[in-house]
């Protein structure tokens, strides 16, 4: 199947998924779309303020640690060549095999789906892509839209499921595969899978685990859809599942948070390099 991932720039899971995705015999990535980080202009500047002032200032330190910690990461991986197919960044496994890729702020803009109709996919993949797909998005692939979600859906619906999970103090994780609809993480449920959240974990070391269960969970779906087989999931919901919408942490959420857990560890990003489930 011809296939267009959608990343997020310097997001770990997006390039967790995207090393997955390019080595599965079932799919040929002829596209990458990559959601670029807000530009420092003049009205970027001002959506960045708006931003930190939501989040605090404690978290913005900490991506910027963690995004440091993920070039380190890059950097081992050129010293130990074998170590690359882990964690190569979206940007270089294109141009290593000179797939297009499409810089977009805002994947709705007609320059985009310009982009994805020359293409002309089966499928759009989401690979923990920060931005909400439209209508007009979404008609385009033959097939539909796939997302991996890191968290069990219905339950841990919306931004940071594996934030949430933790700041929740729930005892079990979860990673959904569903099809993209026009609502947020509404669409029909395809494969999920939950695991159980150890006494040390932090919201990285969750993120990396659902991003590598998603991208095997995402491969079985896409052998059913290949096969010709329907690869809805055909167990019921459970009725002690709530369906619950979280939004984007805020700064008393990430209070509450670091009360209870790390949120990082430098072990915890380099570790998807010798992960042996990987």
């Amino acid at each position: 199947m011809d296939v267009i991932i959608l990343y997020s720039a310097g997001h770990l899971g997006s390039a967790v998924i995207m090393n997955k995705l390019f080595n599965m015999p079932e799919i040929n990535i002829v596209g990458v779309v990559k959601a670029q980080p807000l530009k420092m202009s003049i009205r970027g500047r001002t959506r960045i303020i708006n931003h930190l002032k939501k989040v605090g200032w404690k978290f913005a330190w900490l991506l910027l640690w963690q995004r440091g910690i993920q070039v380190l990461g890059y950097l081992v991986t050129l010293a130990f060549p074998f170590l690359r197919k882990r964690l190569k960044p979206a940007w270089k496994i294109a141009a290593d095999h000179n797939i297009p890729v499409f810089h977009c702020g805002n994947i709705n803009d007609k320059s985009c789906q310009e982009f994805i109709k020359k293409l002309q996919p089966d499928l759009l993949i989401s690979a923990y892509f920060s931005q909400i797909l439209k209508k007009e998005i979404i008609s385009l692939p033959k097939t539909g839209v796939l997302n991996i979600h890191p968290g069990w859906l219905p339950s841990y619906k919306g931004a940071m499921a594996y934030f949430w999970v933790l700041n929740n103090g729930s005892d079990r994780g979860g990673v959904t595969v569903h099809w993209i609809d026009e609502g947020i993480d509404t669409g029909e449920v395809l494969a999920r899978k939950a695991f159980t959240l150890k006494a040390n974990a932090t919201q990285e070391s969750v993120l990396m685990y659902t991003a590598v269960i998603g991208a095997k969970l995402l491969g079985r779906v896409l052998r059913k859809l290949i096969d010709g087989k329907d690869p809805k999931l055909h167990t019921a919901h459970s009725q002690d599942e709530k369906e619950m919408y979280y939004p984007m942490p805020g700064d008393k959420d990430f209070e509450s948070y670091f009360k209870q857990r790390r949120y990082f560890r430098i072990r915890d990003v380099l570790s998807v390099l010798v992960m042996k489930k990987y």
